[in-house]
C-alpha cells in the first residue's frame, strides 16, 4: 500500500472542516447532558449524519448518555475547543463513519470500556486532530478500520500537534486493521514543533490475511503507518522514542521536539541581519 500524505499542518479535509448546520453548545459554560435541546443553541440536538456539525466551545464538559452507540457520518463534524470536553461515561462505541473529529485544547474523554472507531462502516474512515495540548483519552481501544477484512476503502487519519496526546486502554488499546488492504489507508501523523506529543497504550496490526498481532511502531514507521509532518524521512530514532515493552499496555510512543533557538542564537542572528543592513 502507498501512502500519499499532505505536508500541510492541517489535512485538506479539515481546511473548510464544516460542511453542515452549526449547532453550538451555549449553556454559558455549564455542563450538560449531549441529548438536552435546550443546552444548544438552535434549540435542537445535533444531528451528525451529514446534516450538522456540533461545536463545543465554551469551557463546558458535555455528556453523551446513550441509547446507543455515538456516530458521526460524513459531512458532519465534532469540534472540542478552549477547554471543553466532551465525555461518554458507558461502554457504548463511537463510530466515525466518514466524519471528522476536532480538538483544539479541548478533551474528548470515554472513561469505560467501549471503542472509538475510525470506519465502523465498509467504505468509510474518519478524520481526527490534536492541537493546542488537546487530549483523547479511550477507556476502551482506538480502532483505525475495523475488525473485518472484508472492508476495504477505508481512509483513517489521525493528526497530533502542539503537545497533544492519545491513551487507549484495554488489553488491546490502539489497532491498525488490514493496513494493505485494498483501498485502505491508515495514517497517524505528528507535525513536529517544541513541544512533545505522546500516545500510550498497547499497539496491534493485522495485514490483510494475517494474525491479530502486537506491533512495534518502528515497524509502522517503517511502513509509512506512522509519519511526521506527512512523510517518514529519515529515521525512526531521528524523530520519536519509545518506553515500555511492545505488546504490553505501558507501551508509549513520544515525538522528540525541536528545540527552540536560544537568546544567544537570535541575538547573533538579528546582530547579523542589522550589520548587513549598515553595509547596504
Amino acid at each position: 500500500m502507498k501512502h500519499v500524505f499532505p505536508t500541510l499542518f492541517v489535512f485538506p479535509s479539515l481546511v473548510a472542516m464544516a460542511s453542515g448546520a452549526t449547532v453550538t453548545w451555549d449553556s454559558s459554560g455549564v455542563d450538560g447532558n449531549w441529548s438536552l435541546a435546550a443546552g444548544w443553541d438552535t434549540g435542537n440536538v445535533p444531528v451528525l449524519n451529514g446534516t450538522d456539525d456540533a461545536v463545543i466551545d465554551n469551557g463546558a464538559k458535555v455528556t453523551y448518555v446513550p441509547g446507543g452507540d455515538f456516530a458521526i457520518g460524513a459531512g458532519s463534524s465534532l469540534s472540542i475547543s478552549g477547554g471543553s470536553t466532551w465525555e461518554q461515561t458507558v461502554s457504548n462505541w463511537t463510530r466515525v463513519n466518514g466524519g471528522e473529529i476536532s480538538l483544539d485544547g479541548g478533551t474528548l474523554s470515554r472513561t469505560v470500556g467501549g471503542n472509538l472507531v475510525l470506519g465502523f462502516e465498509d467504505g468509510t474512515g474518519g478524520t481526527v486532530t490534536l492541537s493546542n495540548s488537546a487530549s483523547l483519552s479511550v477507556g476502551g481501544e482506538l480502532w483505525f478500520g475495523r475488525n473485518d477484512n472484508s472492508f476495504t476503502n477505508q481512509v483513517a487519519n489521525v493528526q497530533l500537534s502542539g503537545g497533544s496526546s492519545i491513551s487507549a486502554g484495554g488489553d488491546v488499546g490502539i489497532w491498525f486493521w488490514d493496513t494493505d488492504a485494498s483501498g485502505n489507508s491508515m495514517n497517524l501523523d505528528f507535525i513536529s514543533g517544541t513541544e512533545v506529543m505522546t500516545v500510550s497504550g498497547r499497539v496491534g496490526r493485522r495485514n490483510s490475511g494475517g494474525a491479530n498481532n502486537s506491533v512495534a511502531w518502528e515497524t509502522l514507521w517503517n511502513e509509512g503507518v506512522l509519519t511526521i509532518d506527512g512523510g517518514n524521512a529519515g529515521s525512526f530514532a531521528d524523530h520519536f522514542v519509545t518506553s515500555g515493552t511492545v505488546g504490553t499496555t505501558s507501551y508509549q510512543l513520544q515525538s522528540i521536539p525541536i528545540p527552540e533557538p536560544s537568546t544567544g542564537v537570535i541575538a547573533l542572528l538579528g546582530g547579523g541581519l542589522l550589520l548587513r543592513r549598515r553595509r547596504r
